[in-house]
């Protein structure tokens, strides 16, 4: 009861401290139609001297790039070197994670056989909280294509004989 009691008194003390809107009429009278608004129009020969020189040029819009509206994230990303290591730094774009699952093989060097690391396979790893559409590429095959649910992981054999490769990532809508 005392909820409702101090729910009234708040109600009651917002509506006082809010001034009270125009009447129709004045509202009316405010956008009408001989207004200064509606019958404005714009000169270019009456105009001011900083806007002699804002007109479209073609020109301009022959090299303009196209706007991408499905906003697509691409990134280049180098391959391990062989012999780099047991675990290379993973990559991120856009949330999507990218680690290198390295393979070892033991290698003749000298007198002896040492232990050299490769990459075997790559894991994409969706982080965020949106369904995305990975697609990966390198010297012109596709490496993974798919799309990516919440929390999702992927694994692929990365190819032999490549240094980098290509990934493009973009939010896909929901699957119905």
């Amino acid at each position: 009861m005392r909820v409702f009691v101090a729910l009234a008194f708040a109600c009651g003390a917002t509506a006082a401290a809010v001034q009270p809107l125009a009447p129709a009429v004045d509202a009316h009278d405010i956008v009408s139609a001989d207004s200064d608004l509606q019958s404005a129009a714009f000169d270019l020969e009456s105009a001011p001297e900083e806007l002699a020189g804002l007109e479209a040029d073609h020109e301009a819009f022959v090299d303009a790039e196209p706007l991408d509206k499905r906003g697509v994230a691409s990134k280049t990303i180098l391959m391990p070197a062989q012999g780099s290591g047991a675990k290379p730094a993973s990559n991120n774009l856009e949330q999507i994670q990218i680690d290198f699952i390295m393979g070892k093989k033991p290698v003749k060097q000298g007198n002896s056989m040492v232990p050299q690391y490769y990459c075997q396979s790559l894991r994409f790893t969706n982080k965020g909280s949106l369904r995305r559409r990975v697609l990966v590429t390198a010297q012109g095959r596709t490496i993974f294509q798919g799309f990516m649910a919440v929390r999702e992981s992927r694994v692929v054999n990365a190819p032999s004989g490549i240094s980098q490769f290509n990934m493009e990532v973009e939010a896909a809508p929901k699957s119905a």
